[in-house]
């Protein structure tokens, strides 16, 4: 990576100032709109009204069936960020942008509350760091199926039967102490 970018971005640039007749800046400006404008629909296809509203009650059904053992003020941070589903800069619909203090403001909880309450959600596993003030609502376990099914499907897995045997000789003495 260069200061300003990739180098396959910069000679992106050059083509498009070339093709268009513009200069570098102006074609640089015309590629970020052409992006901004891509994920922009790519976002509104992904998070339409509908798609929205279908996640959040996925995810509360979720909530209320398998987070009782989480305590009331984790559930009640995890309902407000509901309500902001969609808002991350990812495409996926369970994003969620939110600060440490608009988290605060939406539940009545003080910063020091609010900011607890998201790491003992995330150390649940009801809650992926996307980045700084995102995340992503997940239901822990809920991809464990297909990680199986596809882990499963491999024929041979063991590429070194002596190292594999090592292996579970030491899990089977570690299990036994």
């Amino acid at each position: 990576m260069t200061k300003n970018g990739s180098n396959a971005r910069k000679a992106r640039i050059r083509a498009q100032a070339d093709k268009a007749g513009t200069t570098y800046r102006e074609a640089s400006r015309a590629v970020d709109d052409d992006r901004a404008a891509w994920i922009a629909a790519s976002r509104a296809i992904h998070h339409s009204p509908e798609n929205l509203r279908d996640a959040r009650d996925i995810y509360l059904l979720s909530l209320s069936e398998d987070g009782a053992d989480l305590p009331e003020t984790v559930k009640i941070c995890l309902y407000a960020l509901t309500d902001r589903l969609g808002t991350g800069t990812l495409i996926d619909p369970r994003g969620v942008s939110c600060t440490v203090e608009e988290l605060a403001a939406a539940t009545g909880l003080t910063l020091y509350a609010a900011e607890h309450n998201i790491y003992l959600a995330r150390a649940h596993g009801w809650i992926a760091n996307a980045g700084s003030q995102e995340y992503t609502l997940t239901v822990p376990g809920e991809d464990v199926d297909i990680y199986e099914s596809l882990l499963q499907k491999l024929k041979n897995q063991v590429r070194d039967a002596t190292v594999y045997q090592q292996a579970r000789d030491r899990l089977d003495a570690a299990s036994r102490r």
